[in-house]
């Protein structure tokens, strides 16, 4: 295998995401922070994850392994609270949680097998051996973002055209807050942030590897800015990434984000957000 990585912090003050590269183990992964609107960085979320995952033996079962993951941010995020203020962590508020978007994987290559458990907006793909790409997972989060930036867009096209994304976020800070409510539940959409309710929401499963040549994680940083028109930004990533490689998907995401600070052309949440992504190139 031949693996390529990118870990690149965005415009906030913190790297929040994170990655996984354990050859060892067979186990690598996109991980990408959320800070709780009202709490703990993000950063303790993925960093927690990393961490556990970046320690496998390839001993565990997977399924397991995630869990562990979990249940570490659920104690990471307690420990930075302090013991005042919460016992357990569904004794801290959902929009005070730090929580963790996940695409990781488990690569069994004697079966020539694939595990993987995926949570929020980070994604998973497989390209083969004859062009085609698959998109393996699906970013449910997206639609709850879409409310706010549509909410955005509607400021915009009345009075406030000019309105700076800083000002037009604090805008829809009422809908980033229900959204966050709805984390890990049936209306809603699945994230790592320590309850025993992050592994029930969880997307996973087992695909085969055959004729398979190339698998990609994301976080959503990567995923392509685009207009209102245009064509899907995961599935425009993807191909980039596959065909050009990552460093080529970073700087065209990029070149769109300075040429957008405000978000206007290709409306989002943020000028730039992290950027994490492994590649791993397989065999032929």
């Amino acid at each position: 295998m031949r693996i390529s990585t990118v870990n690149k912090q965005g415009n906030e003050n913190t790297n929040e995401d994170a990655y996984v590269v354990n050859e060892k183990a067979g186990v690598f992964a996109a991980i990408d922070g959320a800070t709780g609107l009202e709490g703990v960085p993000g950063h303790i979320a993925s960093h927690a994850v990393r961490d556990t995952l970046a320690s496998a033996t390839g001993e565990e079962l997977f399924d397991e392994l995630v869990e562990a993951a979990n249940l570490q941010v659920a104690e990471e995020t307690l420990n930075w609270l302090g013991s005042g203020d919460a016992a357990e962590i569904n004794d801290v508020p959902k929009g005070k949680r730090s929580t963790c978007a996940l695409a990781a994987i488990s690569i069994d290559r004697e079966r020539l097998s694939l595990t993987y458990a995926q949570a929020a907006d980070c994604m998973i793909f497989l390209q083969y051996r004859d062009g085609d790409i698959r998109t393996v997972t699906y970013d449910l989060l997206s639609h709850f973002d879409r409310k706010a930036i549509d909410e955005i867009v509607e400021m915009r096209s009345g009075q406030n055209k000019k309105a700076p994304i800083s000002e037009a976020r604090k805008a829809v800070r009422s809908t980033l807050i229900e959204n966050r409510s709805l984390l890990n539940t049936d209306a809603g959409y699945s994230v790592i942030d320590g309850s025993k309710e992050a592994v029930k929401h969880l997307e996973s499963g087992r695909l085969s590897l055959k004729k398979v040549t190339g698998v990609l994680l994301l976080s959503d940083g990567l995923m392509m800015p685009t207009g209102l028109e245009e064509a899907d930004g995961w599935e425009q990533a993807a191909a980039i990434a596959f065909q050009h490689g990552l460093d080529r998907l970073v700087s065209e995401v990029e070149e769109r984000e300075n040429n957008d600070p405000e978000c206007i052309t290709y409306p989002r949440l943020k000028m730039m957000d992290d950027k994490t992504a492994v590649l791993i190139e397989m065999e032929s």
